[in-house]
C-alpha cells in the first residue's frame, strides 16, 4: 500500500541523507554478509527485494510502455523487467545479477509470467553487460558503487533513456524528478517505509 507521494525535489536534502543510513544499518542487520570485504565479483546491491508497489511506480515514472527495452542491473528474482514486459508490455528486456540462484529463479518467473521469450536474466557483472539497447533501465544498488554506474550509463545509452534509480542517486547527474513514497511494504525488509525514486534522462551527445 503507498501513500503520501510527494514530488518535492529531496535529493540532496537532509531527509534523503538520513534514509540512506538507516536502509544501511537495516541492510546491515538483515544481512550479515551486507558489512564484509567485498566478493570477486564485487556485490554492490542490497540484498531486499523492491515491493510490487514501488515495482509499479517505477514502470510509470520511466513510462514503460510497447516501444521499450527494459534492462535491471542487480536484478535479484526479476519481477522489474518481468512487470515492464508483462504488465506494461514492454517489448523485451533483460536483467544481471551475480547470484546465480537469483538468475535461476529469475528465468524461471519469466517463464511462469509468459515472457521467458522476451526476458533473460543472466549471472554477469553488471559493468560487463552491454545496456546499449536499452530504453529504460532500473537500478538498485549501493550508493558506493553509483559514480561508476553514472559513468557507464551516460557513456552507454543513447540520447532519450529514462533511468530510475531506487534511494541512492547518481553523485554527480541531476534528476529530472525525484518523488517520494512511503510504502509499508517495504517495511518487513528494511525496517521503514520511506523511498525515494530519481528519474533521469540521457542528455543528447556532446
Amino acid at each position: 500500500m503507498l501513500a503520501r507521494r510527494s514530488h518535492r525535489p529531496l535529493a540532496h536534502g537532509r531527509t534523503a541523507q538520513a534514509s540512506a543510513a538507516l536502509f544501511l544499518v537495516a541492510c546491515a542487520v538483515l544481512s550479515p554478509a551486507f558489512a564484509q570485504p567485498a566478493a570477486t565479483p564485487e556485490s554492490v546491491a542490497p540484498s531486499v527485494y523492491t515491493p510490487p508497489g514501488i515495482v509499479d511506480e517505477i514502470m510509470q515514472l520511466a513510462r514503460v510502455g510497447p516501444g521499450d527495452y527494459v534492462v535491471d542491473l542487480g536484478s535479484g528474482d526479476g519481477r522489474l523487467v518481468i512487470a515492464a514486459v508483462a504488465k506494461y508490455k514492454a517489448r523485451g528486456g533483460f536483467g544481471v545479477d551475480i547470484s546465480p540462484m537469483m538468475v535461476t529463479l529469475s528465468n524461471e518467473n519469466a517463464a511462469k509470467a509468459g515472457v521467458g521469450d522476451r526476458v533473460r536474466f543472466y549471472e554477469r557483472d553488471l559493468f560487463a553487460a552491454d545496456i546499449s539497447e536499452a530504453t529504460v533501465v532500473t537500478v538498485y544498488l549501493l550508493p558506493s558503487i553509483m559514480g561508476k554506474v553514472e559513468k557507464k550509463l551516460l557513456a552507454e545509452l543513447k540520447p532519450g533513456a529514462r533511468v530510475v534509480v531506487h534511494d541512492f542517486p547518481f553523485p554527480s547527474w541531476p534528476p529530472d524528478k525525484v518523488i517520494a513514497v512511503n510504502s509499508q511494504e517495504k517495511i518487513a525488509t528494511t525496517g521503514f517505509a520511506f523511498t525515494q525514486l530519481y528519474v533521469y534522462t540521457v542528455p543528447a551527445k556532446r
